[in-house]
């Protein structure tokens, strides 16, 4: 039997609180819970939060976004935990540029060929959350305060010395707290959000390097990174152009510097 779909005057809920995502949202007003308190695999668990939160809306963060390391063993947390909440609450999915590979840039209605496993699980959860009336945002490339990836690292990283970064592949770096800001729209369909201005990881680094008073030849531009696995070729969205990266440099680097005071 269908579960009912409830729908309330709550809070926006968030799964996947504790992460890059997450966490911007929070600072955008809504509400959540990271892995630690709500495992998102547990039906019963899901059940618990809606009845007691009420939520209006979940905007679905929690995910395993280790690309490289993405296995058959994450299909419960990537596709089946968004399918348990779309039908039981109104449900945003935040998925990746992933389901495609190339050439881009892709639209909303571009067909999706995922070229990883990672990416395969991802549309999969997109069909999911289509098929009980929910909603879509692809996004990539994201970087901002508090975050664990490459862009979200650079300030420590260059500080501590000369950096690879990739020369070829075009990236369009996403800003956590911009993202954050339009999902709290609760945009329908299935949309596009990313970053207004293409680059490449190697060139984000050199304004980085250059922005911190460091020389830009601190970054080794190369065509492979020996600890990254396989990419999609081209996976450049077309869509809601979000303030290109050049603006949120001076914002990294100011929560950068906090992080390495709290820490201090």
């Amino acid at each position: 039997m269908k579960p009912e779909k409830r729908v309330a005057d709550g809070p926006i809920w968030v799964t996947g609180a504790g992460g890059l995502l997450g966490s911007a949202l929070l600072r955008s007003g809504a509400a959540g819970q990271g892995r630690v308190h709500l495992d998102v695999t547990d039906t019963d668990a899901v059940e618990r939060m809606i009845g007691t939160h009420r939520p209006r809306a979940v905007i679905h963060c929690a995910a395993f976004t280790h690309v490289d390391a993405c296995g058959p063993e994450h299909w419960a947390v990537n596709v089946t935990a968004a399918e348990t909440l779309a039908a039981r609450v109104p449900t945003w999915l935040v998925s990746s540029n992933y389901v495609f590979d190339g050439p881009g840039p892709h639209s909303p209605s571009s067909p999706r060929c995922p070229c990883l496993r990672y990416g395969v699980q991802k549309a999969a959860a997109e069909d999911a959350v289509l098929a009980h009336g929910g909603h879509v945002v692809r996004t990539g490339w994201l970087f901002g305060p508090g975050g664990t990836n490459f862009p979200s690292r650079l300030p420590e990283l260059l500080a501590a010395g000369p950096v690879q970064a990739l020369e070829s592949w075009p990236v369009q770096p996403t800003w956590a707290d911009d993202l954050a800001a339009y999902l709290m729209t609760l945009p329908k369909g299935v949309t596009h959000a990313v970053g207004g201005e293409q680059t490449t990881w190697a060139d984000f680094s050199r304004a980085l390097a250059v922005k911190m008073g460091l020389p830009a030849d601190r970054v080794l531009g190369v065509s492979k990174v020996k600890s990254m696995g396989p990419r999609p070729q081209d996976a450049r969205l077309l869509g809601h152009a979000l303030p290109g990266w050049p603006q949120r440099i001076d914002p990294l680097l100011e929560a950068s510097r906090r992080l390495g005071e709290d820490s201090a």
